[in-house]
Parts: structure tokens; sequence; C-alpha cells
């Protein structure tokens, strides 16, 4: 494979080969986290669905995402290290090369452990894994809202978490609850996952985007909860915080992503553009 990011390679010195795939490390494993890991690429052999869960067998717990690319324009993209039309790579590449530079700033994230792939016979890459840290002391966001009760509650950590992505320079554009990762002992601290849907560099259209961002939260999940005027209410109130928002960039935008599917090409525009097409 022909990693787009070079340094990322470098952050990852350990590499661990069975059969036709090959794993990346932060460090040396012990014995246990090998043959895990050679569980799962066993395992994974004749399967054909994407699975995210703990990897079985370890004291020390990771958090596997695996998934077979399911074509051949990917799988060439992925070997090759090239990027697609819009110039966003294939998604594990994304997550990992977005996971990595959070984790490098200091982003509030599930830090990444661990990469790898498997080869086809004639040499493409065929499934791609991706190790993080478990994170067995928090629970998602509407896991969270289940226990607790507490929708406001779950709204300004998530808010808080989503402002502390920006102020690092991440902008999480497939942020909702379940993303968001609640510590069960000290509900004050929250931590993002599911990076791959996520820009790295300054946005010309923050307007648009945060308003993209708060629509988009609500529309997924939390309208069943709170009535859209309170909710409202708490992103006006939130909006302060960011400084200098154009409000009639934001309005209109905000309007159509709590009421519009957005796809993430769309979201890409909105980011670029400061523009959506809903649909």
């Amino acid at each position: 494979m022909i990693f787009p990011d070079r340094g990322v390679l470098q952050s990852f010195p350990s590499i661990l080969d069975h059969r036709k795939a090959r794993i990346f490390l932060t460090e040396d494993t012990d014995i246990n986290v090998e043959l895990a890991i050679q569980e799962l690429i066993d395992s994974r052999h004749q399967l054909q669905d994407r699975i995210s869960a703990p990897l079985q067998g370890m004291e020390s717990d990771l958090f596997a995402k695996f998934q077979p690319l399911d074509s051949f324009k990917p799988k060439l993209r992925v070997t090759l290290g090239r990027a697609k039309r819009d110039g966003a790579f294939d998604w594990p590449v994304e997550e990992v090369i977005n996971t990595h530079a959070a984790q490098q700033r200091g982003a509030p994230i599930a830090n990444l452990l661990g990469f790898g792939y498997r080869k086809s016979a004639i040499g493409l890459i065929q499934e791609f894994f991706i190790f993080t840290e478990m994170l067995d002391d928090h629970v998602n966001g509407l896991q969270w809202l289940d226990q607790s009760r507490d929708i406001r509650g779950l709204i300004s950590l998530s808010f808080d978490l989503l402002r502390a992505l920006h102020e690092k320079g991440i902008v999480h554009m497939d942020f909702w609850a379940n993303n968001v990762m609640i510590q069960t002992d000290a509900p004050d601290s929250a931590k993002a996952i599911d990076l791959e849907n996520c820009f790295l560099t300054p946005t010309d259209y923050l307007s648009e985007v945060l308003a993209f961002q708060f629509g988009f939260y609500y529309r997924r999940e939390i309208f069943r909860f709170m009535i859209e005027q309170e909710y409202d209410q708490m992103v006006m109130e939130e909006l302060h915080k960011y400084g200098e928002i154009d409000r009639s960039r934001f309005d209109g935008m905000y309007a159509a992503c709590k009421h519009e599917n957005i796809s993430r090409r769309a979201r890409r525009e909105i980011f670029h553009r400061g523009t959506v097409v809903a649909g």
C-alpha cells in the first residue's frame, strides 16, 4: 500500500504480518494482542460486511472496525494511495488520516492505535482494519440519554465537544449523538468518534458549516426528545460562543439541514462552497 500521508506511517512503527494482511501499530504487541489480531483476520476471511466490535481475547482493550472494499475502483485507489475525484480518500483512509491528525492536535477523540489491510491474490487491498482505544468507561449519547433522561444535558455536552473540536481545527461533518462518547463516571467529559467525514483545514463558510452541524445533530434522533423551538433556543445561545456568525447565511442552511437529508457529498459542498443540495 502507498499511504498518502507518510507522516502517519511514522507514528505506527510496529508491523504485524499475518496471511495476506499487514497491520501497523503504535508499539510492539504482546502475544495476546497478536493472537487476537490474527484471529480477527482469520475470522474475516469469508465475511462481506462492515463490522465494528471490541477485539476479543485481549487484556488491553481495543475497538476494531473492519470492512471489505466492495468494488475494483476503491480497491485500486486504496492500494495506490489515490484520492477520489472530489479530493477525498475512501472512508478507511480518511478515518486514519483524520483521527491521527486530531490525536496529534490533542482533540478529545478516541485515539488511533493501529490500522492495516488485507490484500487479494492479485495484490489489491480488499479489506481495511482500524484499531482505536476501547472507551469501555464511556457510552454513546443515546445510551447516556436512556440512562439519565437529561436531554438538555446531552445537548450541552455535545455542543461543548463540537466547540472543542472546532478549537482544534477539526470540522466533524457526521456529528450526532451516537458519535458522542460520554464518560459514565465523569459525565462532563466526552470524546468524538467516527472521524472519516471530517475536515482538518479552516473553511470560508463557518456560518454554513455550523448551520449544517447544528441542524444535522437535531435531525439525527434529537428531534424525538425535544421540541424544535427549545432546541433552536439552545443553538442560538451556543452560537454566540463562536464569535461573528452571519445570521442571514446561517438561518437558511440551518432550517434546511434540520429537515432534509444531506448526503456526504453534499456536506463537502457546504464546507467548500457554502451551498447545499438536499435529497
